[in-house]
Parts: C-alpha cells; structure tokens; sequence
C-alpha cells in the first residue's frame, strides 16, 4: 500500500482534428492543463461504486504538447498532419500523459488509483471539449507501468465534437464560445459532482455522461448517436415526455435565440428515433477506418451527419450557457391569461 501511484497513459493516435487556427488553439489550451494540475484536489469513488473520496491530482501533459507542437511545426494544422501521416508514417502522432493520484486520507491501493484515474481522464474529456470541442483524442490507448496490463484505458475521438464546432460556424449558431475559462469549466464540473458517481441522477451529470458516449464514437453518425443526441437535449429542455419538436423548438428559443433553418435538426431527430423504434431505420455495419474512407462513409445511407452534428453544437452551446450562469439546468414555467 502506498499513498500516491503514479499512472501512464500511451496514445497512439493523440492529433485531434483541426484547421490551422484550431491548432493554435488547442496547443494553447493544453499548455493551460498542463500547469493547471498540480497536486489538484479532486473528489473521486474509491472504486466501482464506492463512495466519495478524497484525492489530489496531479497531471504532466509534456508529452502531448511535445507532439502537438512537432504537428503544428510538421503540416501547419493538425488535420493536415494527420493526412501527411497516411503517406509517411515516420511522423508522430502518438502522444504520453502521466496522471499521478495521491491519497488525502490514507493508503491508495492499486486498484483504486487506476479507478480514479479513469475518472479523472473522462472529466478531462468534458471540460476540454466544453473548452474547445474536439481538442481531445485518446484512440488507441493504454496503461503503462508495472502490472498496468490489467487495467483496460478509455478511448474518446475528437471527431464528432469537432464537427459539430465547424457546422455551428458554418451555419453561424448556435454560438460556441471557445474563451471560457478552462478553470470555470473545471468548477462548474465539480459542482455538479460529477466525478463523485458512477450513475447520473442529477439531469446536468445525465447529459455529461452521454456527451461521454457521444465522444466514444468512431465515424458513427447513425440511428444510436441520434438517439444519445436527442436524449440530451431532451433532458436539458425539459422535453422528455414530447411527442413532437414543438416544445424543444420553444425551449430552445428561450435559450439561444431563433434557429436558423439550416441548423434545425430537431424534425430529423425525431423522425429518425421514429423509425428506428418501427424497424424501418436502415442498420450499417461497423464501416473499416481509413484515411481515405472518410467521404465515403459520410455519404452512406442511415448517416446522419447534420443532424448528429447540429444536435451536439446544440448541447454544448447550452451546457456553455449554464457554466456561464452558473446553474445546472433550465427551469421553464407556462403560464395562462385570460383577456
């Protein structure tokens, strides 16, 4: 037993996608994260469903900068450096973190350590994506270090945040704002408790955890990343018993405003989860991935890109305004009037 155990974590597809812009941006995010864990308290289960613990944390994210850094030096953004790498694979794009996890009250078994660890990476997850969405990717990861092989690392893309950031420009809303303060976002996470359950009850921690989900999938755009989709909003506006997009389109005029045509998916969401429950949704199977399938994948029938994309910008635009007012979720009241 010991009371602080250090954890590796090897990525070898660490370069999230982005244009040169993007690159600058997430290189600077990460140079943040880098300083911003150092002894870090944080409250974590000491286990599968073990209750609250408490921790510090500490986080060396050197080696990941190192290979952003090389990336924006190499190809000028990161999405080119991934396509550079599909002609040379002698260029980097495998990255390190180091986590390392300190007891406040005790011992710190190995077991325990890797948990926390665990949760830990997925609330980084959320807090980098509520930052910038698609400035994270774990793919092809692994635990390093003594006896490491016999915990299993998550994996999270930065696919589909990214692309819902670059629909929500393109369509110009809804308003991503990628100057929150990383340290905002940090606290608002632990008021919600997020790290302290491994079952949401609160809805802010049900629409957290399926953003978890949502960031696990791989070129999925299908009929199950609708459903993770809608399930959020619904939760967030209140919506959960509707039948139809009406009260979510008056919902989320409250919030943000008017929805462009262009980006209104909520019709498209619903007639999807439709479908779906009837039998009539179209069922792809898991597709290769390629550097080259891309296109081709996004053409395919039962992908539904703009409506995944549009309905993630939307998530993320409201969970941005709740860090920014300080709440956890939107309370809406009818009211009646005779005249």
């Amino acid at each position: 037993m010991t009371s602080s155990v250090t954890i590796g974590l090897r990525i070898d597809n660490a370069v999230p996608h982005g244009n040169e812009s993007d690159t600058g941006t997430v290189i600077a995010l990460w140079r943040t994260v880098d300083q911003f864990f150092d002894g870090k308290p944080f409250t974590a289960q000491d286990g599968v469903g073990g209750r609250p613990t408490d921790y510090r944390i500490s986080l060396d994210a050197s080696g990941l900068l190192q290979t952003f850094e090389t990336a924006s030096a190499q190809s000028g953004s990161f999405s080119a450096h991934q396509k550079a790498f599909a002609g040379n694979a002698g260029l980097a794009i495998d990255g390190a973190l180091e986590i390392t996890v300190q007891s406040v009250n005790g011992n710190l078994d190995e077991e325990e350590a890797y948990h926390v660890a665990t949760v830990f990476l997925q609330q980084l997850v959320l807090a980098a994506n509520l930052k910038n969405p698609g400035s994270i990717q774990l793919l092809g990861t692994r635990f390093t270090g003594q006896r490491a092989h016999r915990f299993e690392a998550q994996q999270f893309d930065s696919r589909i945040l990214y692309g819902a950031l670059k629909t929500a420009r393109y369509d110009e809303w809804p308003p991503i704002d990628t100057s929150l303060d990383f340290a905002a976002i940090w606290s608002w996470l632990e008021q919600c408790e997020t790290s302290h359950t491994g079952t949401a009850i609160r809805d802010a921690n049900k629409v957290l955890f399926t953003l978890l989900k949502v960031a696990e999938q791989r070129h999925e755009y299908s009929a199950r990343t609708v459903l993770l989709v809608l399930y959020q909003l619904e939760v967030l506006l209140h919506c959960r018993h509707a039948s139809s997009s009406g009260p979510m389109h008056r919902h989320m005029r409250m919030i943000l405003g008017d929805i462009p045509d262009a980006a209104d998916c909520f019709n498209e969401l619903y007639e999807v989860r439709h479908q779906l429950f009837h039998g009539n949704q179209p069922v792809q199977r898991p597709p290769m991935i390629s550097h080259n399938t891309e296109a081709a994948i996004r053409e395919m029938i039962g992908q539904h890109n703009t409506a995944v994309e549009s309905g993630t910008a939307m998530v993320l635009a409201l969970l941005q305004d709740l860090i920014r007012h300080g709440a956890q979720f939107y309370a809406f009241t009818e009211t009646m009037a005779r005249r």
